[in-house]
């Protein structure tokens, strides 16, 4: 909980001294919003430990392959990655490009599951007798 605290507190000031920053030189103001993000990504990356220890004892008690698991784990995270770039291109000003990182971000994402639904494809065919 202290951690996502300080996370808080750290994009609160961020977003207060870019602001204070914005008029006089708007491309420092926006540096200075990737150096926090970035910083708050970094700090963040403790609070998906438990995520992650989630899925691999989750993987070992029920006997699943790394073939059903890691297309999760990668989708989740080209999920929270296409929109962390879509609100970087927001806050730009680039509205398409927002938009192009989302659709990309999607159709990533498909591309990823596709092992687990070849395998889903394959486990039916198996019960049907095909």
């Amino acid at each position: 909980m202290t951690e996502f605290l300080q996370i808080a507190a750290l994009c609160v000031i961020g977003a207060v001294l870019s602001l204070m920053l914005k008029k006089k030189s708007p491309a420092f103001s926006y540096l200075l919003t990737i150096g926090c993000c970035t910083a708050a990504l970094g700090g963040a990356a403790a609070l998906f430990q438990p995520v992650l220890q989630f899925f691999t004892q989750l993987q070992s008690l029920s006997g699943l392959s790394a073939a059903v698991t890691a297309p999760l784990l990668k989708t989740v995270a080209i999920g929270l990655i296409s929109q962390i770039a879509a609100v970087f291109c927001l806050d730009a000003g680039q509205q398409s490009l927002a938009k192009i990182a989302e659709l990309c971000g999607g159709a990533l994402a498909m591309a990823a599951l596709m092992p687990l639904a070849q395998l889903f494809l394959q486990t039916m065919r198996t019960l049907m007798g095909g």
